[in-house]
């Protein structure tokens, strides 16, 4: 037991603390009785803080009960609206198709809705543009205007929903009705869409009175239960906590009620003496002195001291209040014990400092020399210099024998650390070296001068790819099939590094030999993904979308396999929007899938900009997406820029915007412009 240098240490500092402690305490009772006093203040703040978080749980659960109610209400509601809406497009379907008038059909829908029964004190009612009642579960309202019913806010109710139809095309609102069936006004919450066929407004309301009533039931049983657990808490011997609202209303005491305390002055400040405890709540772990006042205004002889604190939500103060004495009496006794304790402890304290210093300081110093000397050692060396350490694991048994072990063992492994760092760097610099082949490779299989074409005045064609490590998995490529026809890809491979680029070389090479003349895009990547999933055993798979361009009509010829929608900047509009493509299937998934080829005919002047998802799924420091929407409006202020312009303000753009964050993904970007025959 003794062994342990834990141990000894441990009494070395217990004796001089014994000691220090003594004449410390002989001189400063009163410091160490203040002490005390804190430490009885501290568990006091630690009970009302219990208290509070107590209070916030099962109120912040109460909440949450009511939310979640009135939650499923409002989808029940949307789900009601949404079938009223449905029976609405049945028979405005039967107009369309010319089997009914189109009053008829209205009059319809109107007895269909006005003949169903609802649960749960749920209801439809329908509306026209003139706030006049189309529908309603209560037969003497039809026809009449609802332009004085208003909203929880005040607003007319029929104008407040037109206008979220507007926005937001649909909305909540709570309001005051009376309730179908009973004729009372209650509060209810509803559901407004708009039926813009027939500018209808189609509302579905449910009665949430319930909510409420239950709500103010289970706050009662919060306030019983905290009663009850107040009861059961005790401070010191006649202490107890009490609770008040900012009204001055005594919520919770052992013996007061209502506005008892409301007159009740502090003779200490001469301030009411709540007025004293709701200023004490802003600092709540500073006590309030106060004195009672008896019912002859005579003041009491007893001092009480009292924590408040403060719980905004329902504007409640949580106090506690104590007999000052009572909080001595613990501090007195303390006082006397460790007194004795340390008289006690004194003497052994100072003979057992001495030998075990003397014991700890010997070994401690020859590893302190050893330590000293660890640099100079040359570990490139097997030869291990232990400086006469290497007897005290054996002679030490305790926490200095094995403080020597762990330099013994440190200084080993460091020599076998150099070796080893030495073969690591070593390996690391040769794949890096064989990454850096791999990357001129790969960069070697795509297009890199620009123009390309210099002597075709039709297009004007720029691409740049940006992998996110030495290798990456994205894609493009372009050549002339025949003298009037320029085939396009852009693509991006799952995952990135090594295996993305070899999976990314296949493909380009699949493509490349999958262009036939008179083959469609949809064609191409037929082929292409037949050929790539046959044996896909790594489940890789590449996005991609390529097309055809007709020099001679701007035709473009173009087909998707689930890859991002490229933007097309038109130059007879000046307008920036995304090309709609048709649904595809990354290629490698499965076989046999079909890719519909779309046809789109670009103006001069048009420009298509087509990208991977390492652009807009780029992030920032705050690991916000760089976004569609950024990239559209980035664009419409470029629209007039030569393609090569534009590619290169894009990846400045969106490099300034991921600064300091590393690239999560291959950047790839191509833009062509068709400048006619």
């Amino acid at each position: 037991m003794f062994r342990s240098i834990k141990t000894r240490m441990l009494l070395f500092v217990i004796g001089i603390l014994v000691v220090t402690a003594l004449v410390l305490m002989l001189f400063t009772k009163k410091d160490i009785e203040q002490h005390t006093l804190e430490t009885e203040g501290k568990s006091i703040q630690n009970v009302i803080y219990l208290v509070k978080l107590n209070i916030e749980s099962q109120y912040g659960s109460l909440l949450y009960s009511k939310m979640s109610t009135v939650e499923k209400r409002k989808n029940d509601l949307k789900k009601l609206n949404q079938l009223v809406i449905s029976v609405a497009n049945y028979f405005e379907d039967l107009h369309a198709k010319g089997i009914l008038p189109e009053e008829s059909a209205k009059a319809f829908a109107l007895e269909w809705i006005n003949s169903q029964k609802y649960t749960d004190d749920s209801y439809v009612f329908v509306y026209d543009e003139k706030c006049t009642l189309l529908a309603h579960p209560d037969c003497n309202v039809l026809g009449r205007t609802m332009s004085h019913i208003r909203d929880i806010k005040g607003l007319g109710l029929f104008e407040s929903m037109m206008h979220k139809a507007r926005t937001t095309g649909a909305g909540f609102t709570i309001f005051s009705w009376d309730a179908p069936g009973s004729g009372q006004p209650s509060k209810q919450i509803g559901y407004f869409a708009p039926y813009s066929r027939w500018k209808w407004m189609v509302a579905a309301a449910v009665n949430i009175e319930d909510i409420e009533v239950e709500h103010k039931r289970e706050f009662e049983n919060i306030v019983q239960e905290l009663k009850e657990n107040f009861e059961k808490i005790k401070i010191a011997s006649s202490g107890y906590l009490f609770l008040f609202n900012g009204k001055k209303e005594i919520i919770i005491h052992p013996e007061l009620t209502g506005n008892a305390l409301s007159s009740v002055r502090n003779t200490l400040t001469g301030n009411l003496l709540l007025d004293d405890l709701m200023a004490a709540a802003a600092t709540p772990a500073k006590p309030l002195e106060y004195l009672w006042e008896d019912e002859s205004g005579k003041e009491a002889n007893r001092r009480f001291e009292s924590y408040v604190d403060y719980f905004k939500t329902l504007d409640w103060y949580i106090a506690s209040s104590t007999s000052t004495e009572e909080l001595k009496l613990p501090a007195r006794a303390a006082v006397f014990r460790q007194l004795f304790f340390i008289g006690i402890v004194f003497v052994a304290g100072i003979a057992l400092t001495y030998l075990l210093v003397r014991r700890i300081a010997q070994p401690i110093k020859k590893l302190t020399e050893y330590a000293k000397e660890l640099p100079s050692h040359d570990f490139t060396s097997t030869e291990t210099t232990l400086s006469g350490i290497e007897h005290l694991p054996i002679e030490y048994r305790d926490e200095v024998g094995k403080l020597a072990e762990s330099f013994i063992f440190m200084e080993k492994e460091l020599r076998q650390y150099i070796a080893d760092l030495k073969e690591t760097t070593a390996a690391k610099e040769r794949i890096e070296s064989e990454l850096k082949i791999a990357s001129d490779i790969q960069m070697s299989l795509i297009p890199k001068i620009f123009p390309p074409f210099p002597d075709r005045t039709e297009i004007d064609l720029f691409a740049t790819l940006k992998p996110a490590k030495e290798v990456g998995g994205d894609l493009y490529d372009f050549f002339f099939i025949d003298n009037d026809h320029l085939f396009f890809v852009v693509g991006d491979v799952s995952g990135k590094g090594v295996p993305a680029s070899l999976f990314m070389a296949v493909a380009r090479t699949l493509i490349r030999a999958g262009v036939e003349k008179n083959a469609t895009p949809g064609d191409i990547l037929h082929l292409v993904n037949n050929k790539i999933s046959e044996d896909n055993d790594a489940c890789l798979f590449v996005t991609i979308f390529c097309g055809i361009l007709d020099m001679r009509t701007g035709e473009m010829l173009y087909t998707n396999g689930g890859h991002n929608p490229p933007l097309l900047i038109s130059s007879s509009k000046s307008e920036v929007r995304y090309v709609e493509l048709p649904d595809g299937m990354a290629l490698g998934i499965m076989e046999d899938s079909a890719y519909r080829t779309e046809r789109l005919v670009l103006a001069p002047g048009d420009v298509l900009l087509a990208y991977t998802d390492g652009v807009t799924e780029a992030m920032d420091a705050n690991r916000q997406l760089y976004s569609e929407q950024r990239l559209i409006e980035l664009i419409r202020g470029l629209r007039h820029c030569p393609v090569e312009e534009m590619s290169k303000h894009l990846m400045k753009n969106i490099a300034d915007y991921s600064q300091n964050v590393p690239q999560s993904d291959d950047i790839t970007v191509l833009a062509l412009e068709y400048k006619g025959s």
